[in-house]
């Protein structure tokens, strides 16, 4: 059995959730307009595991959300990882922001690029295919006609766009593109951090730190 404690701290939205197997089993979560993870976040794992029935002991591993996202968020996130993995002498796993964002999202054929808000006019993306694969790395862009420009390479094929930006800014100059409006959570890393305890796919606790741009 695979109990693992999953927290999601990216952005706005502070959650945490407790899955079995790659299932969740419960989670808890609230996004708010201001960065609150710091008074947050240890109440709402203490809660998730109360409302799942377990005991902090039973966890076999943590997994956090490395980023990109708010950079101090991010670092309440991975120090409250790693201060667990600690003391419960558990390995760590991380996954980044986008991918958790795009895993639960289906589509058919076409493109997926998700985008979390950075500052102002500029975002964190990448571009996956419809299998989920990769096929840019992650970046930080600026919405403007440059990146407009740089979807002409992927006319005549269909682009899903998913993120916490206003979607008003994507659909600019009639330009009619397939907004999913969608926050990072936890909830969506169940699958995804079996998948990789399973593999044994661990982070050095001792030197991990997530991922900014």
């Amino acid at each position: 059995m695979s109990l693992i404690l999953n927290l999601e701290t990216s952005t706005k939205n502070c959650s945490v959730s407790i899955a079995k197997n790659g299932r969740c089993l419960a989670s808890v979560e609230e996004c708010s307009e201001k960065y609150f993870h710091e008074e947050k976040l240890h109440i709402f794992i203490q809660y998730a595991i109360s409302i799942s029935g377990i005991h902090i002991q039973d966890l076999k591993s943590i997994c956090v959300s490395k980023g990109p996202g708010s950079y101090t968020s991010l670092r309440i996130g991975a120090s409250a990882a790693r201060g667990l993995c600690y003391v419960l002498n558990i390995p760590l796993l991380s996954i980044d922001t986008l991918t958790i964002m795009s895993y639960k999202i289906n589509i058919k054929k076409g493109f997926l690029i998700p985008m979390i808000h950075a500052k102002s006019d500029f975002f964190y993306t990448s571009l996956f295919n419809e299998s989920k694969e990769r096929l840019n790395p992650i970046s930080i862009k600026k919405l403007d006609e440059n990146f407009f420009n740089f979807l002409l390479k992927f006319k005549n094929k269909k682009i899903s766009f998913i993120g916490n930006i206003p979607d008003n800014k994507l659909f600019f100059h009639n330009r009619k593109k397939e907004f999913i409006c969608k926050t990072p959570s936890a909830m969506d890393m169940a699958l995804l951090s079996y998948k990789k305890f399973c593999k044994k796919e661990f982070n050095d606790i001792k030197k991990f730190i997530p991922f900014y741009l």
